[in-house]
């Protein structure tokens, strides 16, 4: 059965959530685009799922053989390791399924074995090739042991489903009756080509990879966030009042409930970038939002933060804007009076040099005072080697990369590094890179000067304050120069 080991197969997944396993059928039957139902009855412990593909499974090999399957190799399919429904029919006692190409029925009885003084799990299976179906799939399974609670939660994870457009889900409970219809309401924000990591198949081998992809939000209460992998829910219960739907596979944990901190990130700092209408003024100062605006203030647009701090904080021009700690990084507030201390200005953000500028003139000079140590002075007429350099920079390397967009620009820098003079700086502030023509003449692509060029991306990927040159950003740089590496490999196979 299964080609493994059945007591050790049936144990680990008797000892698992329920609705973890009927999200295998669930998933199944959102695969394949048609309608589909689910039945939980309370009276016989079961769950039945069915859909109503046309073309519904011929081959019935599918819900036994361990490992078959495709779909993991399609980042907009469901499946991942070929397990699926394996899992939900080795919690059973009894499971029938039912398709196109026929019916099979698997039992699991448990015996005790007098010889070795123990239990042990007796499973049978049979095929009926001549029960068919003229269309669709029905898995049924059932378990005396579920208990009331096991199936309540497999309700509500049913309830819970994110519909695609144009699909309909019955969901019908016995003993006692109830039924609802379950189908796709419109978002509340659709954030189109967002850059996210998922999860493909290649030679064989399960890797990360970034891919552009739809994420629809819809807004919810604080406390009651979540993130939706092709309409799957996979966390809940997250502090921030969105629930996102992520059009593509999730770089989830084996169980597909966990998602890395990052990602979450990622979601909530495109949110507020694009969507920042979507909160209230009253929400401006929560920890879910100045948490994911401090931790991605160099990566969010001028607009976006004179819009937040239009909205938080007024637009009294006689006021100061003044930097604390109350929001780490980006820590704006709006003085309420003249006079309030600002010697640790600096320290709290490079992102102040636009937002001064705009909001509150009155404290350039004084900030310009501040940071007089280093100055960067544009070249205004660059020779054309050095501006091919620059075109090259920014389409043929920062172009082969995920990296958001930032300008390239020769400059004299008077500022040295630890190791003598500084070759190019990231300035979060201009989101630029300048590279500095008293150090080199930049006037042609060498292995040094794009190792130079994709060190400062990477601080224009991270936080340069809080990250500068650690853990983080070296990830970034490593990233980054694997991606380039990728696609100038795929290119010249291209070519070849």
């Amino acid at each position: 059965m299964f080609g493994v080991d059945v007591d050790g197969w049936v144990e680990q997944n008797r000892s698992r959530d329920l609705y973890e396993l009927v999200r295998e059928p669930v998933q199944n039957a959102l695969d394949t685009g048609s309608d589909f139902d689910v039945r939980v009855d309370y009276g016989d412990r079961s769950v039945v799922v069915e859909d109503y593909d046309p073309a519904g499974v011929e081959d019935l090999s599918r819900f036994y053989d361990l490992f078959s399957g495709s779909k993991q190799y399609d980042p907009e399919k469901r499946g991942r390791f070929g397990r699926g429904v394996k899992e939900f029919i080795g919690a059973t006692e009894e499971t029938v399924i039912s398709s196109t190409g026929g019916t099979v029925e698997f039992s699991f009885d448990t015996v005790y074995d007098d010889a070795v003084d123990e239990y042990r799990v007796e499973a049978s299976r049979e095929v009926l090739e001549n029960e068919c179906r003229s269309r669709g799939t029905m898995v049924y399974g059932s378990n005396s042991d579920w208990t009331e609670n096991d199936l309540q939660r497999v309700e509500e994870f049913v309830s819970d489903l994110w519909m695609p457009r144009d699909r309909e889900l019955g969901l019908e409970t016995f003993q006692p009756y109830s039924e609802k219809l379950i189908t796709r309401s419109e978002p509340d924000a659709t954030l189109e080509n967002q850059y996210l990591p998922t999860i493909v198949f290649e030679e064989g081998v399960q890797k990360e990879k970034h891919r552009r992809t739809p994420v629809e939000v819809n807004k919810t209460g604080p406390g009651e966030g979540g993130i939706y992998e092709l309409g799957i829910p996979v966390t809940s219960g997250e502090e921030f009042p969105f629930l996102f739907n992520v059009h593509q596979k999730t770089p989830v944990t084996e169980r597909r409930n966990e998602l890395d901190n990052s990602y979450r990130s990622e979601l909530m700092r495109s949110l507020l970038n694009n969507r920042l209408d979507l909160l209230e003024d009253s929400e401006l100062e929560e920890e879910y939002v100045t948490q994911y605006l401090s931790q991605f203030s160099h990566k969010t647009s001028d607009e976006t933060q004179q819009e937040y701090i239009s909205r938080r904080f007024g637009n009294d021009s006689d006021e100061l804007l003044v930097y604390s700690d109350s929001t780490p990084n980006m820590a704006v507030t709006w003085a309420v009076q003249r006079q309030l201390p600002m010697e640790k200005l600096n320290e709290y953000s490079r992102n102040i040099r636009g937002i001064l500028n705009n909001q509150c003139p009155s404290v350039q000079e004084w900030f310009n005072e501040q940071t007089s140590e280093r100055s960067i002075e544009p070249v205004e007429t660059p020779g054309e080697d050095q501006e091919d350099l620059i075109q090259y920079f920014e389409e043929d390397i920062l172009g082969r990369t995920s990296a958001d967009n930032v300008d390239f620009e020769l400059a004299y820098i008077s500022e040295d590094s630890e190791e003598g003079q500084t070759h190019a700086t990231y300035s979060p502030v201009d989101q630029t890179i300048y590279l500095n023509a008293l150090a080199d003449e930049w006037n042609s692509p060498t292995p040094v000067r794009i190792g130079t060029a994709l060190h400062e991306i990477g601080h224009h990927e991270t936080d340069p304050d809080k990250d500068g040159h650690g853990p983080r950003w070296y990830h970034a740089v490593e990233e980054l120069s694997g991606e380039v590496i990728q696609n100038l490999e795929q290119e010249i196979e291209n070519l070849e």
